[in-house]
């Protein structure tokens, strides 16, 4: 009898395939295909944002004591405003949940760089030139990252590096950087596509019986 893991081996085996058929022609069946994983990837990630967070946060809250949650009625009311946005008059009461949601992005996002990238980074960067920590060679090595991200970012200052020729050498020096930096996520790129490939050979290898 045919059970659920032998149907879907071959149904994905099915949609590789159509896929594939990309590398000769535009086809409807690839069309196909990428209208599939688009709507498996909403309707997936729609049932995660309800069953783990509103229906555990929001609905069950409220539901279970509405007493000691009465704090979600905030968040209630700015989520049901956002669905005034699908009424093209009624549009420019979901604005107030707009605005929240670009400002607490906004914060959180400049905090978190702030708190969670730049200061933390920085302080990693004092204390990797010191050899005691990370050894003469490392510290070599941080003292080339640390060379290159200031060099890179002298090449994106255009005011003064005309004028002056240490600037325009600190800019040719930073452009350089910046190409090895391409070159680096280019070739890690590629690689992780061939990886791709190489497993769903595999796989298609695997299901035929090969």
């Amino acid at each position: 009898m045919l059970n659920p893991d032998f149907i879907g081996q071959w149904v994905a085996l099915f949609l590789t395939l159509v896929v594939f058929s990309y590398l000769i022609k535009d086809n409807f069946l690839y069309r196909l295909a990428i209208h599939i994983l688009v709507g498996v990837a909403a309707g997936y990630a729609l049932l995660v944002a309800y069953k783990a967070v509103l229906e555990k946060m929001l609905i069950l809250p409220l539901l279970q004591d509405p007493q000691a949650n009465v704090g979600l009625v905030v968040p209630l009311t700015l989520g049901l405003l956002l669905l005034t946005k699908l009424l093209p008059r009624m549009g420019w009461i979901g604005n107030v949940s707009m605005a929240f949601l670009f400002g607490v992005g906004a914060a959180l996002a400049i905090g978190g760089a702030v708190v969670g990238t730049i200061w933390p980074q920085t302080l990693a960067s004092i204390s990797s030139f010191s050899p005691t920590h990370v050894g003469l060679s490392g510290a070599f090595n941080n003292f080339i990252l640390f060379v290159g991200a200031v060099s890179a970012l002298f090449y994106f200052y255009f005011t003064g590096t005309r004028k002056s020729k240490v600037l325009r050498a600190l800019a040719s020096l930073g452009k350089a950087f910046i190409m090895i930096a391409f070159g680096a996520l280019f070739a890690t790129g590629l690689v992780t596509f061939v990886s791709l490939l190489i497993s769903r050979i595999n796989f298609i290898l695997e299901v035929l019986g090969w």
